[in-house]
């Protein structure tokens, strides 16, 4: 499995595993109403003012926003890694069209991209990248070959 695929169902894993215990612990807190008690005492709020609903659905909702904001910052990162990847191939691709010519350009790009889709074709997971690579690479013509 690539490092990159990797964080990513480690990272959603995680935060799954952080909703679900937020939203079990909040159903435990609507339920169980001696843990409501403690928490509205040890905050100062008297009387009915933090019912065991209220409490278990802040909980709950506070492990879901924590799990969002996990996955979102994940999928941020992976998203500038992908554009810096981008990036530099954009460039490579503009210095050998400038030099070399746009056929010599090209044919670089394509040997490049069969070459990444040969990495992977050992590896038991590549989700994230490789049916669109080859999607992509039919569109604009390309055929991939594999080797002899």
């Amino acid at each position: 499995m690539p490092r990159g695929q990797f964080y990513t169902v480690f990272t959603l894993g995680f935060a799954s595993a952080i909703a679900i215990l937020g939203i079990v612990t909040g159903v435990v807190l609507f339920f169980w109403h001696e843990p409501t008690w403690r928490i509205a005492w040890a905050l100062g709020a008297y009387g009915n003012h933090l019912s065991p609903l209220y409490s278990g659905l802040i909980v709950a909702g506070a492990a879901v926003f924590v799990a969002y904001w996990i996955v979102r910052i994940q999928q941020a990162v992976v998203r500038w890694s992908g554009d810096r990847l981008i990036a530099r191939l954009n460039q490579q691709y503009t210095a050998i069209a400038q030099t070399q010519g746009c056929e010599y350009a090209d044919e670089f790009m394509r040997l490049q991209a069969q070459s990444i889709i040969e990495e992977s074709e050992g590896k038991p997971f590549n989700l994230f990248g490789r049916e669109k690579m080859l999607h992509a690479a039919a569109a604009a013509g390309v055929q991939i070959r594999p080797p002899a």
